[in-house]
């Protein structure tokens, strides 16, 4: 059976990362100019949390993640999905930049697409973990 359209348009965004070496590129070659990224937790804690609007917000949402968080572990573990819809489980862990602090969780992402363009993406994580990771001192 084929993948759902969602799933393999996720499949794309990641084959573009493994070309350029940035999930941004991927994101952005597929995102809609209205696209949303949101992602859990307290904005005043984690400032990646929150709603981004549009292709110059989410562009911006991964030099904010990026420059705060050093991923050195992101191990997808499931992918799904029905329709436009696709979701992925994936377990990840890194670094905080300003202090060293480990963090890790699982990471549930739901990517919905409207006629093959991204239009949102939701991170649900374990805010709690990523929170003590980014105010330990």
């Amino acid at each position: 059976m084929d993948d759902p359209d969602g799933v393999r348009w996720l499949k794309e965004i990641y084959a573009e990362r493994e070309r350029t070496g940035s999930l941004r590129d991927g994101v952005l070659a597929r995102a809609a100019e209205d696209i949303e990224w949101w992602a859990a937790g307290p904005r005043g804690a984690l400032p990646w949390a929150g709603s981004w609007r549009g292709r110059d917000a989410v562009s911006h949402w991964f030099e904010v993640l990026n420059g705060t968080l050093d991923y050195d572990l992101w191990e997808p573990r499931e992918t799904f999905g029905s329709g436009e819809t696709a979701v992925e489980i994936i377990h990840a862990g890194g670094r905080v930049r300003s202090n060293g602090a480990r963090y890790e969780s699982e990471i549930v992402r739901v990517w919905d697409f409207r006629a093959g363009r991204l239009v949102r993406v939701r991170s649900f994580y374990d805010t709690a973990a990523y929170v003590d990771a980014v105010q330990r001192a």
